[in-house]
């Protein structure tokens, strides 16, 4: 068990209590009326197989979050499904306690990696990931859970990016390539909508933008929040599949950064900055 202020992390034993963590997701996810984002049954199953069943307290009340479960390679791998606190409570540095209790958890039982998925466009959720946590963009996955019925994702495709965090790697991450003088393969118009350019066959550093704040932009323009999504897709995709790419980063002014490899004497070596 560990704390964050005011804020009590614990495994959830209790069926009311993971009851009561079906609901906050549902609260989260703005659900209802409709079914679960995560049923409670599913949730009391993960958690009597020894997988991770969190809970956030504040207070005596809960407030959000998390959940994971083992991966192949089994013993090696944890894949965290699901986090969240609750809108009231964002912002306050609770969502990155979680993720350390979390790893703790992990470390405890000799898991060595945490897998999760987010949505790619959501630019303070990859800069938490990538800049503040540590991971790795690993895969790019197109429509990942196909459609979705909640009040977050109804109505958009649900790619995915798929990071990877090596918890036996300590301290902050390397910062991200400076974006100033970067070729931006993808970045917003004066109107909002994403600007796309071929990427030079002699470019070294990339940067792939992002809208500040597609959760508002889905509000006031699904068109041009659509353009984005298949925009980001016919970058990403490719990028981090490639090996003559690797992801270093994102910078907070809303681009993934990217840098070169080149093979020299049978080694691969990245490009100096």
């Amino acid at each position: 068990m560990s704390k964050s202020k005011a804020v009590e992390f614990r495994e959830l034993v209790d069926n009311r209590e993971i009851a009561d963590l079906s609901a906050v997701f549902d609260e989260i996810w703005a659900t209802s009326p409709g079914p679960a984002h995560f049923g409670t049954a599913m949730l009391v199953a993960l958690h009597h197989g020894g997988h991770y069943v969190v809970g956030a307290f504040s207070e005596g009340e809960m407030i959000g979050g998390c959940v994971g479960f083992f991966v192949e390679p089994l013993g090696e791998v944890l894949h965290s499904h699901i986090a969240g606190v609750l809108p009231g409570h964002a912002g306050k540095g609770i969502g990155r306690a979680l993720k350390h209790h979390q790893r703790d958890w992990c470390i405890e039982r000799g898991v060595r990696t945490i897998r999760w998925t987010f949505d790619p466009l959501v630019a303070r959720n990859a800069y938490f990931n990538i800049q503040r946590l540590g991971a790795s963009p690993t895969e790019y996955n197109p429509d990942f859970y196909g459609s979705m019925a909640d009040g977050i994702n109804a109505g958009d495709a649900s790619d995915r990016m798929l990071v990877s965090w090596d918890l036996d790697v300590d301290g902050s991450p390397s910062s991200a390539v400076a974006v100033n003088d970067t070729f931006k393969a993808l970045q917003p118009t004066e109107d909002g909508t994403p600007r796309m350019l071929p990427i030079p066959p002699d470019c070294i550093d990339i940067a792939v933008g992002i809208p500040r704040d597609i959760e508002h932009l889905r509000t006031v323009d699904r068109a041009s929040a659509f353009a984005w999504r298949h925009a980001l897709r016919e970058y990403l995709e490719p990028l981090i599949a490639s090996k003559e790419w690797q992801s270093t980063g994102f910078d907070p002014s809303g681009y993934y950064t990217f840098t070169k490899i080149c093979e020299t004497t049978g080694e691969e070596q990245v490009h100096a900055h």
